[in-house]
């Protein structure tokens, strides 16, 4: 009878505990319905959302795993997802993780209440073998400089290894690197600027992670991969630390050309994520952003993007609508703003060595209501020099280099930036869409090797369902079929929008025919209040 009176009140203690301590869910929303202590301040939190990409197809991936602390939630069928939450912080950095490919890694602010919008491109696993430790061995990448290589007994193991090996290859995307090419800390974030990275892992049969042995050291090898046209003789090694999600400075490495492939060569200690980088001699660039009644704006997060260089580096604004930003100096490079769903115009500008204020032209705000804009980005590589995009509107005419068209007045759309000399950004953003079939396709302007699908060229669409990726597939013949149609858009009369890729053959040697619309004079869509 004791035993059962004891038994009674241990079941009573812990449930009471259990209630007490409450529940968290490990899902993308939901609260708790506990009630918080006096005396308690109850956790501000917020969520993150966007979509994850495949960064060599552009295809959207499901079954992702993005996490954050102990949150976390998947992506569906159409790689987008939600991770609520969040406690309020600065940076929080987020993970994404999916078998066979690399773990990718973004900061983001979170405030309470709010969503902030993250977009990760995840890169394919390069190639994985096994090695014996005790005998070594070397790693690489099929038609890549990419490289690992074991000498015998450093691996710390007795039993055989996967060792996987990945190419990230920055040049061709900045968002491919984990981070946010910073090092330093969050009182003295350090830009850098990357000259290539590798990704370099070690899993036992049974999965767990392995190492290199205390002491021991492996030579790699980081195919360059730089938009920068003078690479440095010799650089800092970095490598990522996934908990602040910043970069951190160990060794060096030099670099060297073989049968035609250049390369940085060094060794290291143990392994994450190396990167080839080297600080940034920057200068400051002032500017503003208001929106279209002229009013600035606080709290709009400002992002540079490296034309001549690969690298980014970030800013907010201020109380008055103004930010200043870290840039590399003598370069060029595109600035643009991001506050929840809004976005601003993109501005491209060059440096010299000396800080640089532009408030002269604020960055616009682009929104209209609960409307909000569409945006196309086209980047490349060093050649061909001159790629241009197109844009086909549903009541006729085109937006291009031809005609850059206009935000503020009809046809609502406008290209940015036109870039002639290399990389990108070009930028066409549809402020009002009208109800029908826009088409999107990309002209060689240069009519150069290795042509669109070789350079590469990427471009990525970001609608009100987030953002994807598009890339140039097989089947172009340089020089001839200069021109790549990659999507239409359909615009219903509530501004939902339908995104259809072009279907095969998506080369051809003239500019694409024009999409049937069933109206020649279609009304701008209305949002659905």
């Amino acid at each position: 009878m004791k035993v059962y009176r004891l038994s009674l009140f241990l079941l009573f203690l812990v449930s009471t505990l259990l209630v007490g301590c409450g529940g968290g869910s490990s899902g993308g929303g939901g609260s708790s319905d506990v009630d918080t202590p006096d005396g308690v301040e109850e956790q501000r939190t917020g969520s993150v959302a966007g979509i994850v990409s495949n960064t060599v197809t552009g295809e959207p991936l499901s079954n992702v795993t993005v996490s954050s602390g102990e949150r976390s939630a998947q992506t569906d069928s159409n790689g987008a997802f939600v991770l609520s939450g969040i406690p309020e912080t600065s940076r929080a950095v987020i993970q994404f993780a999916l078998e066979g490919y690399e773990s990718a890694f973004r900061p983001a602010e979170v405030n309470e209440n709010e969503q902030t919008d993250v977009t990760a491109l995840m890169v394919p696993v390069g190639i994985a073998e096994s090695v014996d430790p005790m005998m070594g061995g070397e790693i690489a990448i099929p038609n890549s400089a990419a490289r690992v290589i074991f000498s015998p007994g450093t691996i710390n193991s007795s039993e055989a290894v996967s060792v996987s090996l990945t190419d990230i290859d920055p040049a061709s995307s900045a968002g491919n690197m984990p981070g946010d090419y910073t090092a330093g800390d969050d009182d003295n974030p350090l830009p850098i600027e990357s000259f290539g990275a590798i990704s370099v892992n070690i899993t036992s049969e049974s999965g767990e992670e392995v190492d290199l042995i205390p002491g021991a050291s492996a030579t790699i090898r980081i195919p360059l991969s730089s938009r920068n046209a003078n690479p440095p003789t010799t650089i800092p090694l970095f490598y990522f630390d996934e908990e602040t999600g910043r970069w951190v400075e160990e060794g060096t490495a030099t670099l060297q050309t073989v049968d035609g492939e250049s390369f940085y060569e060094g060794t290291v200690e143990h392994f994450t994520v190396w990167n080839a980088d080297d600080y940034l001699q920057t200068v400051q660039v002032m500017g503003c952003v208001e929106n279209s009644d002229g009013e600035r704006l606080n709290n709009v997060r400002i992002t540079s993007n490296g034309i001549d260089y690969t690298g980014t580096s970030q800013a907010v604004t201020n109380s008055e609508g103004v930010f200043t930003i870290p840039v590399r100096s003598s370069s060029s490079m595109t600035l643009r703003g991001q506050r929840g769903g809004d976005i601003t115009s993109t501005r491209a500008i060059t440096t010299t060595g000396e800080d640089l204020d532009i408030r002269e032209q604020c960055l616009t705000t682009i929104t209209l209501g609960e409307q909000r804009p569409i945006s196309i980005q086209l980047t490349w590589g060093e050649q061909p020099r001159d790629l241009d995009s197109w844009l086909y509107l549903p009541e006729g005419g085109y937006i291009s280099y031809q005609d850059r068209g206009s935000l503020e007045a009809v046809p609502f759309a406008n290209l940015d930036v036109d870039d002639v000399s290399s990389y990108g950004p070009e930028v066409v953003t549809i402020l009002r869409p009208r109800v029908g079939r826009y088409r999107y396709f990309v002209d060689n302007y240069s009519g150069t090797e290795p042509g669109i699908s070789g350079s590469p060229a990427r471009v990525e669409l970001t609608t009100t369902n987030g953002t994807r990726v598009f890339v140039p597939p097989m089947g172009e013949t340089p020089t001839q079929t200069n021109y790549w149609t990659v999507f239409d858009l359909l615009v219903s009369e509530d501004c939902s929008v339908t995104v259809i890729a072009a279907s095969s053959p998506v080369y051809s040697t003239t500019s694409p025919a024009r999409p049937e619309n069933d109206s020649a004079a279609p009304d701008f869509c209305q949002v659905n209040n």
